[in-house]
């Protein structure tokens, strides 16, 4: 990753340098792999391929090919990485308790009278083309 501003990590993995790097020790013991091989990918490349994979929406193979790994490999890593942060999400995922839940939709009905809303997302990113 010195290779890139942030700019550029950013664009390629929508994630900045400190990021990577916070992603990377978090789930750094599950990646580190238990070989002599030569050729072992370390945990910062796990990730930079997953980040790659999640952040582009592109095919496997396309992934491999950019990093020059095959095509196998970035399935397994993209699935170690995922499985690995799955692990941890109660780490970052906090999901309201019932009493919360009922408070919630009651303040929503409150405000804008929707009945059985406890949460909404800014969609705010999004360009929203008007009809014709």
């Amino acid at each position: 990753i010195d290779e890139f501003t942030d700019r550029e990590l950013r664009m390629r993995y929508r994630f900045g340098r400190q990021s990577i790097i916070f992603i990377t020790n978090l789930i750094y013991d599950d990646l580190k792999r238990k070989t002599k091989r030569n050729h072992a990918l370390c945990p910062i490349d796990q990730v930079l391929i997953a980040l790659r994979f999640y952040a582009s929406g592109s095919f496997l193979q396309v992934i491999g090919d950019t990093v020059g790994v095959d095509k196998a490999t970035v399935s397994r890593v993209v699935f170690s990485v995922t499985q690995a942060l799955i692990a941890r999400r109660d780490q970052f995922i906090k999901w309201p308790s019932n009493q919360e839940i009922q408070e919630i939709k009651n303040a929503f009905f409150q405000r804008g009278g929707f009945p059985g809303v406890i949460g909404c997302v800014d969609g705010t990113h999004i360009r929203i083309q008007a009809p014709h």
